[in-house]
């Protein structure tokens, strides 16, 4: 069974209320707590003095949750969604759901307000995942970006539709467990969380702002939803490398049109992209598997060459990350 919960972004819109109004629960200090039948845990939007909203969502749920968002029409508003959930990457989503939906591993999504998107939430499951809401002048004030990055300075303030997607940093993870300890109690927790935004703003434009200066398109829904299923064949099976005419005949894409969306939308060129999760992958399989194993799993029958590209991505070789990761089981036994 799954509960739905569908709303607009717009002037003046409170997460927090509106959730509250939904399942009749009180509000008290910008904080909602979920019903008993729904779960355990709360929701909170906190307006900063800065321009920002910040929607926290901590919870476990018992029954699955859909949080529809329905496109305004309006372009003006953008959200940032730090979402540290490890969930699989659905292959065949339905029409309309791609975007904001189940991630492979940690994540961040810019992008603006006036796309369908739609997240379903699993029972069971520790959440902690973070809504920070601009305007895209707010935004452009807190950068100051001008002349230095020319391309992200016009994709913020004249794109009408883009989306831009991150994997998190080990940074943002902390800064997000950070804010999510933050609770009624904390001193100064409203100067707290708008510190912690904006640290994790800083955190995401880093890495942002080392992509390639691309001349920005703008991004159909249409578009968006082909591109994210692409994304999704890409990682279904890492085994298998992408073949780039196969990906884009199966979305009804030009190969060219196809390669400059997925870029801008990653940041990455695709194969680049395969590369760099299949890498992510191998390191969680040594958690459990052995070198070898690890690399046969993502698709090498050649040790040496796994071997190559494992350090190249994460700066260590397999073998020694796997004993790093056993130190780490002896030191921290729990």
């Amino acid at each position: 069974m799954s509960v739905l919960f569908e709303f607009e972004l717009g002037k003046g819109f409170h997460f927090s209320s509106a959730f509250g109004e939904r399942f009749n629960m009180p509000v008290s200090g910008e904080r909602v707590y979920l019903p008993e039948i729904l779960g355990d845990g709360f929701i909170q939007e906190v307006r900063l003095q800065n321009g920002l909203a910040l929607c926290l969502h901590n919870y476990i749920l018992k029954e699955n949750l859909i949080l529809r968002r329905h496109d305004t029409g309006s372009s003006e508003m953008l959200t940032i969604k730090f979402d540290c959930r490890r969930l699989p990457v659905k292959l065949n989503a339905e029409p309309n759901e791609p975007l904001f939906n189940e991630s492979k591993g940690c994540e961040v999504e810019l992008g603006t307000g006036n796309f369908f998107t739609e997240l379903n939430i699993p029972p069971g499951q520790a959440i902690v995942f973070l809504v920070i809401g601009t305007s895209r002048s707010t935004l452009l004030d807190l950068l100051g970006l001008g002349s230095n990055w020319p391309s992200m300075e016009q994709m913020l303030k004249d794109n009408k539709c883009f989306v831009l997607h991150e994997g998190m940093t080990l940074e943002m993870e902390r800064t997000l467990i950070q804010i999510g300890q933050v609770n009624q109690t904390t001193p100064l927790a409203s100067l707290l969380y708008q510190t912690k935004a904006l640290e994790l703003i800083h955190q995401l434009f880093t890495k942002l702002l080392t992509r390639p200066e691309i001349v920005p398109v703008a991004l159909h829904q249409e578009d968006a939803d082909k591109i994210y299923a692409i994304r999704a064949t890409i990682v279904y099976d890492l085994s298998v490398t992408p073949v780039l005419t196969d990906l884009a005949a199966k979305a009804g894409m030009s190969l060219t049109k196809m390669k400059l969306l997925f870029h801008q939308i990653f940041g990455k060129s695709i194969y680049n992209y395969y590369q760099s999760e299949r890498m992510d992958e191998a390191a969680q399989l040594l958690n459990h598997l052995t070198v070898s194993e690890a690399g046969y799993k993502v698709g090498f029958t050649n040790l040496s060459h796994f071997t190559r590209l494992f350090e190249k991505h994460n700066q260590i070789k397999p073998k020694r990350y796997k004993d790093t990761l056993k130190n780490k089981l002896v030191s921290n036994p729990e």
